[in-house]
This record gives structure tokens, C-alpha cells and sequence, in this order.
């Protein structure tokens, strides 16, 4: 799990149905924060997501946006940032470092730490 924010978003789009619909382009959305739902930070929203940390996440998202009146649209692109994202090694599918700090990859790393001890 990963809180993600979207920082200058308007707090026009404070929903949480927009909100969790640009979540979902990270992973699954799973709640809000508090602030966020109480709108008393409007610089930025915040969500917890469950992240695959084995994916490619996105920096940024696409939004459409229509006009109800006259049925143009635009659209605007929505700035992702991860506020805390686990280290996930990809080698060898442990949770705690990544593919740099890996033993299996790096066995070196392993010899410096227990000098270093």
C-alpha cells in the first residue's frame, strides 16, 4: 500500500469518485485522507492505494473534461506523487530494498556490511 497525492488539483475535484477514478490509473483505491475529505488542505489530495510494486506507475495522469453546456472537451494532465512507496527487489521478490542493495545480485554488499559490523 502507497499513499499517493495530487498536488494543485482543484477542490472542485475533492470527490471521492473523481478522486479514486484517478487512483485507479496507480492501483486499487482504498480510502482518502482526512484532510482530504474534509477539504482543509486544498493544496493537494491525498489517497491510499494498493500499488503492484512490480508495475511501471504512472507520474502523471490523464483527465477529460467536459463541458456540460456545449459538450467540448479538454484535457488536463494531473501530476502523481508517491508519497511513500515500499522498496520492492525485483530479483529476488523481497520487500525491504531494492535491486541495488540486493545480496543475490551484489553478494559483495553482503562481505561490506558484516566488515562493517
Amino acid at each position: 500500500m502507497a499513499w499517493i497525492s495530487f498536488p494543485n488539483l482543484l477542490p472542485t475535484y475533492f470527490v471521492k469518485e473523481c478522486l479514486f477514478s484517478l487512483a485507479s490509473a496507480v492501483g486499487k483505491p482504498l480510502h482518502l485522507d482526512l484532510a482530504t475529505v474534509k477539504k482543509t488542505r486544498p493544496s493537494c489530495a491525498r489517497v491510499k492505494v494498493l500499488v503492484d510494486l512490480l508495475a511501471d506507475l504512472p507520474k502523471k495522469v490523464r483527465m477529460d473534461i467536459v463541458n456540460e453546456v456545449n459538450g467540448d472537451v479538454r484535457t488536463e494532465w494531473v501530476t502523481i506523487n508517491y508519497d511513500y512507496l515500499p522498496k520492492y527487489c525485483k530479483e529476488c521478490k523481497l520487500q525491504g530494498h531494492d535491486i541495488l542493495e540486493c545480496w543475490r545480485i551484489n553478494p559483495d554488499l553482503r562481505e561490506s556490511k558484516n566488515v562493517q559490523q
